[in-house]
């Protein structure tokens, strides 16, 4: 009867299908940028920017104006932005009751001469085409969030194989039945001002780590509607580019108040994939003490959970199936940094983000 054990674990794993059932990319389409703003809050980004304006400048139609908020740099990232054409702004000091992120990104739309915004992070890349897919989305009257795809460039980036699959499939917009719970993607938001405004733009979320969860939220009760895209072959994301520690650091930034505002589904359906990579990681550590038949049904569940990890990783980055294969390595990394930031929460222990203090 033991033997069953593994396969129970690969069989409840199989929820993180429902979450991703329906995966969207951004269709085909050409249309001019001219009524588009692209807003782009940077602090610090001088590793960045460059990539992301020069990405911006070689589209094959051109927006109506680039906007950096500098949300007071002790680098050259104005310098930087100012040289490639981007209309920079000074950020103001930050208000009492505010977050760094929404406080520039408020800046920036009270900027905007556009009828439509396009929120960016810095640490992206558009590749050929995406502006006009970008702009041709502009004649549906919806929002329109993409999470960018993780382009990977140095082995230990694979250490986050977890945490993009999952922060992917918790906004629960590609399940079989979309979730009226649906959240958005925070480095690419695509929303005309007329409902920027009727949701309260940042304003209303001025004090969220996790801005995105909240505005959606607003979105949502004004009744406006959010579509959601994959990014691969169109936005990607450069994450880490500093090392290892960058990358602990981006991670455990408003990691548990992403797991508390996720959607009920999609938390669960998470949840059971993770529980059933540790029950097999378990598993295969205790198979050389047990039958033949446990081992190789442990062997069996191993590879298929490894097998449908590795689809699942894939639609968030270009991770290797050698992270896949070897997953508890990453599984076991990402338990052991959501306790540190449960443990780092319930001892009051403050947590920094380029120089500001986020609790």
């Amino acid at each position: 009867m033991l033997a069953i054990l593994p396969l129970v674990a690969f069989l409840i794993s199989l929820a993180i299908r429902q979450s991703l059932a329906r995966p969207r990319r951004l269709p085909d389409g050409s249309a001019g940028a001219q009524k588009i703003t692209i807003i782009i809050p940077a602090r610090d980004e001088e590793k960045n920017i460059a990539k992301l304006l020069t990405s911006l400048r070689k589209q094959s139609v051109q927006a109506l104006e680039i906007i950096v908020i500098d949300d007071q740099s002790s680098d050259e990232t104005a310098a930087i932005a100012r040289d490639l054409g981007a209309k920079v702004i000074p950020g103001k000091e930050m208000p009492a009751g505010w977050k760094g992120k929404t406080w520039a990104c408020h800046q920036g739309a009270g900027a905007a001469s556009g009828d439509w915004l396009l929120f960016l992070d810095a640490d992206l890349n558009l590749l050929p085409g995406a502006l006009a897919k970008l702009a041709a989305l502009t004649g549906h009257k919806a929002v329109h969030s993409v999470c960018p795809w993780h382009r990977i460039e140095k082995p230990f980036e694979q250490l986050s194989a977890y945490f993009n699959a999952i922060t992917l499939a918790g906004v629960d917009a590609f399940a079989t039945t979309p979730s009226s719970q649906a959240t958005l993607f925070g480095q690419v938001l695509l929303i005309h001002r007329d409902h920027y405004r009727q949701a309260g733009g940042h304003h209303a979320v001025r004090n969220e780590i996790l801005e995105n969860f909240q505005l959606a939220n607003l979105l949502q009760k004004s009744g406006i509607g959010i579509q959601h895209y994959l990014g691969q072959g169109v936005i990607e994301m450069r994450m880490f580019p500093e090392g290892m520690s960058q990358l602990i650091r981006s991670w455990k930034k408003g990691f548990l108040a992403g797991a508390a505002q996720a959607p009920r589904r999609a938390l669960l359906n998470t949840s059971l994939w993770l529980t059933g990579g540790m029950i097999l990681t378990g598993c295969l550590a205790a198979s050389p003490f047990l039958s033949a038949e446990f081992a190789w049904s442990t062997v069996a569940a191993f590879l298929a959970y490894a097998v449908l990890t590795f689809h699942t990783f894939r639609l968030a980055g270009n991770f290797s199936i050698l992270t896949a294969l070897f997953f508890p390595v990453p599984l076991l990394f990402y338990q052991t940094l959501f306790f540190k930031s449960l443990l780092d929460q319930k001892t009051g222990r403050k947590q920094s983000w380029k120089g500001r203090t986020l609790n």
